[in-house]
Protein backbone atom coordinates (compact mmCIF):
# COMPACT_ATOMS: atom_id res chain seq x y z
CA UNK A 1 0.00 0.00 0.00
CA UNK A 2 1.43 3.30 -0.48
CA UNK A 3 1.64 6.30 2.21
CA UNK A 4 -0.08 9.24 2.17
CA UNK A 5 2.50 11.97 2.74
CA UNK A 6 0.27 15.12 3.80
CA UNK A 7 1.52 18.20 1.83
CA UNK A 8 3.37 21.06 4.13
CA UNK A 9 3.57 18.46 6.98
CA UNK A 10 6.67 16.49 6.12
CA UNK A 11 9.28 15.16 8.39
CA UNK A 12 12.87 14.41 7.06
CA UNK A 13 12.54 10.76 7.25
CA UNK A 14 9.19 11.01 5.13
CA UNK A 15 11.36 13.43 2.39
CA UNK A 16 14.49 10.91 1.74
CA UNK A 17 11.72 8.33 1.58
CA UNK A 18 9.95 10.64 -1.37
CA UNK A 19 12.91 11.92 -2.92
CA UNK A 20 14.76 8.47 -2.86
CA UNK A 21 11.78 6.56 -4.03
CA UNK A 22 11.30 9.31 -7.33
CA UNK A 23 15.20 9.06 -7.82
CA UNK A 24 15.50 5.56 -8.16
CA UNK A 25 12.31 5.43 -10.78
CA UNK A 26 14.21 8.14 -12.51
CA UNK A 27 17.23 6.60 -13.03
CA UNK A 28 16.02 2.85 -14.01
CA UNK A 29 14.05 4.86 -16.56
CA UNK A 30 16.62 7.10 -17.52
CA UNK A 31 19.15 3.71 -17.85
CA UNK A 32 15.88 2.30 -19.82
CA UNK A 33 16.27 4.75 -22.01
CA UNK A 34 19.67 5.06 -22.58
CA UNK A 35 20.16 1.46 -23.60
CA UNK A 36 17.31 2.09 -26.03
CA UNK A 37 19.33 4.54 -27.19
CA UNK A 38 22.59 2.83 -27.72
CA UNK A 39 21.32 0.63 -30.51
CA UNK A 40 19.80 3.16 -32.58
CA UNK A 41 22.46 4.80 -34.55
CA UNK A 42 20.65 8.06 -34.65
CA UNK A 43 19.97 8.71 -30.86
CA UNK A 44 23.34 7.58 -30.03
CA UNK A 45 24.72 11.02 -29.78
CA UNK A 46 22.51 11.80 -26.98
CA UNK A 47 23.66 9.02 -24.93
CA UNK A 48 26.49 10.89 -23.76
CA UNK A 49 24.53 13.62 -22.24
CA UNK A 50 23.04 11.28 -19.77
CA UNK A 51 22.65 12.41 -16.08
CA UNK A 52 23.46 11.40 -12.72
CA UNK A 53 21.51 13.57 -9.90
CA UNK A 54 21.52 17.15 -9.20
CA UNK A 55 21.88 19.67 -12.14
CA UNK A 56 22.75 16.42 -14.34
CA UNK A 57 19.18 15.37 -14.47
CA UNK A 58 17.74 19.14 -14.97
CA UNK A 59 20.12 18.79 -18.37
CA UNK A 60 18.20 15.12 -19.09
CA UNK A 61 15.21 16.85 -18.67
CA UNK A 62 16.03 19.83 -21.50
CA UNK A 63 16.95 17.23 -23.20
CA UNK A 64 13.67 15.68 -23.61
CA UNK A 65 12.23 18.58 -24.09
CA UNK A 66 14.04 19.78 -27.03
CA UNK A 67 14.24 15.91 -28.87
CA UNK A 68 11.25 14.22 -27.73
CA UNK A 69 10.37 10.63 -27.29
CA UNK A 70 6.84 10.62 -28.85
CA UNK A 71 6.25 14.00 -29.41
CA UNK A 72 9.03 14.46 -31.94
CA UNK A 73 6.46 16.61 -34.00
CA UNK A 74 7.09 19.98 -33.24
CA UNK A 75 3.23 20.51 -32.10
CA UNK A 76 2.72 18.06 -30.15
CA UNK A 77 5.79 19.16 -27.66
CA UNK A 78 4.77 22.66 -27.81
CA UNK A 79 1.60 21.14 -26.37
CA UNK A 80 3.14 19.37 -23.97
CA UNK A 81 4.93 22.70 -22.66
CA UNK A 82 2.19 24.61 -22.56
CA UNK A 83 0.04 21.88 -20.68
CA UNK A 84 3.02 22.23 -18.29
CA UNK A 85 2.81 26.26 -18.16
CA UNK A 86 -0.77 26.17 -17.57
CA UNK A 87 -0.39 23.91 -14.45
CA UNK A 88 2.25 26.11 -12.95
CA UNK A 89 0.46 29.01 -13.58
CA UNK A 90 3.39 30.56 -16.40
CA UNK A 91 1.30 32.83 -17.95
CA UNK A 92 4.38 33.91 -20.15
CA UNK A 93 5.47 30.63 -21.53
CA UNK A 94 1.67 29.05 -21.75
CA UNK A 95 1.26 31.96 -24.31
CA UNK A 96 4.99 31.82 -25.69
CA UNK A 97 4.18 27.82 -26.56
CA UNK A 98 0.55 27.66 -27.42
CA UNK A 99 1.79 30.33 -30.29
CA UNK A 100 4.47 27.66 -30.92
CA UNK A 101 1.70 25.15 -31.28
CA UNK A 102 0.02 27.40 -33.41
CA UNK A 103 2.21 28.02 -35.70
CA UNK A 104 3.14 24.12 -35.95
CA UNK A 105 -0.84 23.22 -36.97
CA UNK A 106 -1.67 22.00 -33.94
CA UNK A 107 -5.44 20.76 -34.20
CA UNK A 108 -7.77 23.35 -32.47
CA UNK A 109 -9.79 20.16 -31.00
CA UNK A 110 -6.74 18.92 -29.44
CA UNK A 111 -6.35 22.44 -27.91
CA UNK A 112 -9.09 22.91 -26.54
CA UNK A 113 -9.22 19.18 -25.29
CA UNK A 114 -5.97 20.17 -23.34
CA UNK A 115 -7.48 23.46 -22.32
CA UNK A 116 -10.39 21.46 -20.62
CA UNK A 117 -7.89 19.07 -19.18
CA UNK A 118 -6.04 21.96 -17.74
CA UNK A 119 -9.71 23.56 -16.03
CA UNK A 120 -10.08 20.26 -14.29
CA UNK A 121 -6.52 19.58 -13.26
CA UNK A 122 -6.43 23.66 -11.51
CA UNK A 123 -9.74 23.11 -9.98
CA UNK A 124 -8.84 19.95 -8.21
CA UNK A 125 -5.52 21.19 -7.59
CA UNK A 126 -7.24 24.28 -5.57
CA UNK A 127 -10.13 22.36 -4.19
CA UNK A 128 -8.73 19.13 -2.92
CA UNK A 129 -11.96 17.23 -2.40
CA UNK A 130 -12.84 13.27 -2.53
CA UNK A 131 -16.28 14.60 -3.86
CA UNK A 132 -14.34 16.76 -6.58
CA UNK A 133 -12.43 14.06 -7.05
CA UNK A 134 -15.08 11.86 -7.86
CA UNK A 135 -16.67 14.13 -10.00
CA UNK A 136 -13.33 14.66 -11.93
CA UNK A 137 -12.62 10.97 -12.38
CA UNK A 138 -16.49 9.75 -13.98
CA UNK A 139 -16.04 13.39 -16.36
CA UNK A 140 -12.63 11.72 -17.13
CA UNK A 141 -14.10 8.96 -19.16
CA UNK A 142 -15.77 11.23 -21.44
CA UNK A 143 -12.25 11.71 -22.77
CA UNK A 144 -12.43 8.19 -24.82
CA UNK A 145 -14.57 9.80 -27.34
CA UNK A 146 -12.34 13.49 -27.82
CA UNK A 147 -10.54 14.28 -30.78
CA UNK A 148 -8.23 12.01 -31.95
CA UNK A 149 -4.36 13.21 -32.80
CA UNK A 150 -4.12 13.35 -36.60
CA UNK A 151 -2.57 10.03 -38.91
CA UNK A 152 -3.48 7.88 -35.47
CA UNK A 153 0.13 8.35 -34.77
CA UNK A 154 -0.74 8.03 -30.95
CA UNK A 155 -3.74 7.09 -29.44
CA UNK A 156 -6.15 10.15 -27.98
CA UNK A 157 -6.62 8.63 -24.62
CA UNK A 158 -3.15 7.27 -24.27
CA UNK A 159 -2.09 11.51 -25.19
CA UNK A 160 -4.48 12.93 -23.19
CA UNK A 161 -3.96 10.61 -19.72
CA UNK A 162 -0.11 11.66 -20.38
CA UNK A 163 -0.93 15.89 -20.67
CA UNK A 164 -3.07 15.32 -17.21
CA UNK A 165 -0.54 13.00 -15.97
CA UNK A 166 2.57 16.19 -16.54
CA UNK A 167 -0.57 18.60 -15.42
CA UNK A 168 -0.76 16.47 -12.03
CA UNK A 169 2.43 16.24 -11.54
CA UNK A 170 3.55 19.68 -11.46
CA UNK A 171 0.40 20.73 -9.23
CA UNK A 172 0.88 17.87 -7.02
CA UNK A 173 -1.70 16.15 -6.61
CA UNK A 174 -1.31 12.04 -5.67
CA UNK A 175 -4.35 11.27 -6.10
CA UNK A 176 -4.51 12.87 -9.58
CA UNK A 177 -1.20 11.39 -10.03
CA UNK A 178 -2.05 7.88 -9.39
CA UNK A 179 -5.16 7.68 -11.49
CA UNK A 180 -3.76 8.38 -14.64
CA UNK A 181 -0.26 6.15 -14.37
CA UNK A 182 -2.96 3.67 -13.47
CA UNK A 183 -4.90 4.97 -16.54
CA UNK A 184 -1.88 4.82 -18.80
CA UNK A 185 -0.59 1.59 -17.43
CA UNK A 186 -4.14 -0.06 -17.62
CA UNK A 187 -5.91 1.14 -20.87
CA UNK A 188 -2.89 2.45 -23.19
CA UNK A 189 0.64 0.96 -24.28
CA UNK A 190 2.74 3.73 -22.94
CA UNK A 191 6.22 3.18 -23.08
CA UNK A 192 8.65 3.99 -19.90
CA UNK A 193 10.84 6.36 -22.46
CA UNK A 194 7.06 7.99 -22.92
CA UNK A 195 6.93 8.15 -18.67
CA UNK A 196 9.99 9.79 -19.03
CA UNK A 197 9.46 12.70 -21.49
CA UNK A 198 6.35 13.38 -18.94
CA UNK A 199 8.94 13.54 -15.48
CA UNK A 200 11.75 15.49 -17.32
CA UNK A 201 9.02 18.56 -18.18
CA UNK A 202 7.43 18.54 -15.07
CA UNK A 203 10.80 18.71 -13.38
CA UNK A 204 11.50 21.87 -16.00
CA UNK A 205 8.12 23.30 -14.89
CA UNK A 206 7.61 22.28 -11.78
CA UNK A 207 11.14 21.48 -10.40
CA UNK A 208 12.19 18.99 -7.61
CA UNK A 209 8.82 18.70 -5.41
CA UNK A 210 7.48 17.97 -8.97
CA UNK A 211 9.84 15.19 -9.70
CA UNK A 212 9.71 13.58 -6.14
CA UNK A 213 5.60 13.03 -7.08
CA UNK A 214 6.89 10.32 -9.37
CA UNK A 215 7.40 8.18 -5.93
CA UNK A 216 3.47 7.83 -6.63
CA UNK A 217 4.28 6.55 -10.39
CA UNK A 218 6.47 4.45 -8.74
CA UNK A 219 3.94 2.75 -6.35
CA UNK A 220 1.36 2.23 -9.05
CA UNK A 221 3.85 0.40 -10.82
CA UNK A 222 4.81 -2.13 -8.13
CA UNK A 223 1.04 -2.58 -7.02
CA UNK A 224 0.34 -3.60 -10.50
CA UNK A 225 3.47 -5.85 -10.88
CA UNK A 226 2.18 -7.30 -7.97
CA UNK A 227 -1.39 -7.98 -9.63
CA UNK A 228 0.48 -9.54 -12.55
CA UNK A 229 -0.53 -6.60 -14.55
CA UNK A 230 2.63 -4.67 -15.49
CA UNK A 231 3.78 -4.44 -19.26
CA UNK A 232 7.18 -6.39 -19.88
CA UNK A 233 9.33 -3.08 -20.45
CA UNK A 234 8.04 -1.31 -16.71
CA UNK A 235 9.03 -4.85 -15.30
CA UNK A 236 12.43 -4.76 -16.83
CA UNK A 237 12.70 -0.99 -15.33
CA UNK A 238 11.85 -2.10 -12.04
CA UNK A 239 14.07 -4.88 -12.43
CA UNK A 240 16.97 -2.47 -12.63
CA UNK A 241 16.22 -0.37 -9.30
CA UNK A 242 18.39 -1.52 -6.63
CA UNK A 243 16.67 -3.29 -3.51
CA UNK A 244 16.78 -0.90 -0.46
CA UNK A 245 19.66 -1.46 2.24
CA UNK A 246 18.15 -3.81 5.04
CA UNK A 247 17.88 -1.39 8.03
CA UNK A 248 19.99 -1.83 10.87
Amino acid sequence: MYKNYPYGKLDLNDAHSIAGGANSLLMALQEYAEAGMQSETESAKFVSKGVDLGDALLDMARLLVSRGVFSQERHLSEILIYSAAIADGCEVCALTHIEGAIRAKAPDAVIDTVQAIALYVRAQADDDTYLLFDAYTKHWQRFAEWPHLPNGRISNLKFYNLIALLMSLVVRKQRLVRLHTHELLTKSEVTPEEILEIIGIAQVMGGFPARWEAVHIRDVVFELREQGLLAASFVTVLESIPAPLASR
